[in-house]
């Protein structure tokens, strides 16, 4: 087993240090040794791959939950561009949650049989678009702050 290697991996995903413990358990379990000095050497190669702004931007927009992983000299700057990442990911979820509700209010109207329940649901979906319309904004003011960050810091989109 090249443990260094195990713990490059496991800290280029973005595992925390103690993470080892979990090699240490499933080992322990079949007798078998764990060579944690050269698991965390190679972690320490790896974490510093994870902790990049860019990787954080990424980790952030898809949704990933960041476990407070990285080295003191790393952490400050990834944890502000997972931050912006993250509110991106947050509004965008909001806003596809939104619309779903929107949709599914146009759907009953469509099978509503009358005038009470029609007025009803129509008062729903004024409020459900103003909804939406917020929640289109929240989105908008994600995105510039991601532009901004992005540009400020001479990073790539992707």
């Amino acid at each position: 087993m090249n443990w260094s290697q195990l713990g490059q991996g496991d800290g280029a995903a973005g595992r925390p240090a103690s993470y080892v413990q979990q090699h240490e358990q499933a080992c322990s379990k079949h007798k078998l040794p764990v060579n944690s000095t050269e698991w965390h050497t190679g972690w320490k190669v790896g974490i510093r791959a994870y902790c990049t702004p860019a990787n954080a931007l990424r980790e952030g927009r898809e949704g990933r939950y960041y476990a407070n992983s990285c080295p003191a000299d790393l952490a400050s700057d990834f944890q502000t561009a997972y931050h912006i990442g993250k509110r991106l990911y947050d509004a965008s979820t909001e806003r596809m949650r939104v619309q779903n509700e929107l949709d599914s209010l146009l759907e009953k109207l469509k099978d509503a049989k009358t005038p009470e329940e029609q007025r009803a649901l129509r008062l729903e979906i004024d409020l459900k678009r103003s909804s939406l319309y917020s929640a289109d904004s929240r989105v908008r003011d994600a995105e510039r702050a991601l532009d901004f960050y992005i540009i400020s810091r001479n990073l790539q989109r992707g």
